[in-house]
């Protein structure tokens, strides 16, 4: 299998959350960019069908019909065989125009920045849509054939309260919704709401939300399989290969790749991405580094660790060269085996960074 990413870092506007790699969008930039990036392409030698592409971001939306008319061309010789191939947008800058040219490109998979229904929660986290687009968007592009459609939803928001979260997930029965992505908000530096002094929920107010999460989305007939993931139908190919630890090439401004052993960073900057100057670190990744990153990208998955997998990959005895934090989880009632795999329970997947510690030491 084969995966693609391709960051698009334009956005309309910041929302007070985010410190993801963005700028504002400008017309003659985003050209430039394209341009960059299919340089970047050829520079690489990327060629072949990839399973799998997505395009994040940013708002990839964000761009003109030309512009996205022109990525999709790029991107063309790498699509003849993808079974899923994604694209992010934001209901304020997504159109029924852009969604018929996806939709001739052969987009199927479409991830909407919703956040919240709440349309007062909207304006404290600064997003720009309301409610109701993001709902009629989402049927718009049901309409259009596409029925693996995610919704990225956040708790912790300001004045948020925990029947404000279920009323978003109730909404989630009358959408034609096959999948939810829903994080908690982390509050990052230099971002809008942290200047502002905001505080996020504590440990145990965000265990009693995510409690509640898990619950109502199983009700809803939705599966678990990752840590902040649910699906109706599918899980997401293309996020699974990070979570399952396959290696993947990224394109784009900030983007990183997995390959051979190494990883490999773009620079964060838009001037030097520009000039085609797009390189900026390869790192060699040691035997201890990769099983560590598998045990960290595996317990996220609700299926965990397959320990003859990691047996063989590593030649070790994973059992007994963590003995010491499994049987500490364990008794926790925070890991447990089944079927050969090691998984994180419901209780441990609100404490996961403080066991992936221990399997660090």
């Amino acid at each position: 299998m084969r995966y693609l990413y391709v960051h698009i870092p334009f956005c309309d506007h910041i929302c007070f959350y985010c410190d993801f790699c963005k700028v504002f969008y400008k017309e003659d930039w985003s050209d430039q960019y394209l341009d960059a990036l299919a340089y970047e392409i050829q520079d690489k030698h990327i060629e072949g069908s990839f399973d799998t592409i997505y395009i994040g971001g940013g708002t990839p939306s964000s761009l003109s019909i030309k512009q996205l008319t022109k990525l999709f061309e790029i991107l063309k010789p790498f699509s003849k065989n993808t079974k899923e191939y994604s694209f992010e947008v934001n209901p304020e800058s997504m159109n029924e125009e852009k969604l018929d040219l996806m939709v001739s490109y052969h987009i199927n998979r479409i991830s909407v920045g919703v956040q919240t229904f709440r349309n007062h929660l909207l304006k404290y986290i600064g997003r720009h849509h309301t409610s109701l687009q993001a709902y009629e968007l989402i049927k718009l592009i049901h309409s259009k054939g596409i029925d693996d459609i995610n919704v990225d939803l956040m708790y912790g928001l300001p004045n948020q309260v925990l029947d404000d979260i279920n009323k978003d997930l109730y909404i989630l029965e009358k959408l034609p919704i096959s999948h939810v992505s829903i994080y908690s908000l982390i509050l990052e530096e230099h971002t809008a709401l942290e200047i502002q002094g905001y505080h996020p929920l504590n440990d145990e107010e965000d265990a009693n939300w995510y409690r509640e999460i898990n619950y109502t989305l199983g009700k809803l007939s939705f599966t678990h399989y990752e840590v902040s993931n649910y699906y109706r139908t599918k899980p997401s190919l293309h996020n699974l290969a990070y979570w399952q630890y396959q290696d993947y090439q990224g394109i784009g401004l900030s983007a990183h790749s997995l390959l051979n052993h190494q990883r490999i960073e773009n620079t964060n900057s838009l001037t030097q991405y520009l000039k085609h100057h797009y390189l900026k670190e390869i790192i060699p990744l040691s035997q201890k580094d990769e099983l560590f990153e598998k045990i960290m990208m595996g317990l996220r998955l609700t299926e965990g660790i397959s320990i003859s997998e990691m047996n063989t990959l590593f030649d070790i005895d994973f059992l007994s060269k963590y003995q010491t934090p499994i049987q500490k989880y364990q008794e926790l009632d925070m890991l447990e085996i089944v079927d050969n795999h090691l998984r994180v329970t419901t209780l441990g997947m609100n404490y996961l960074n403080t066991i992936l510690v221990d399997f660090l030491d």
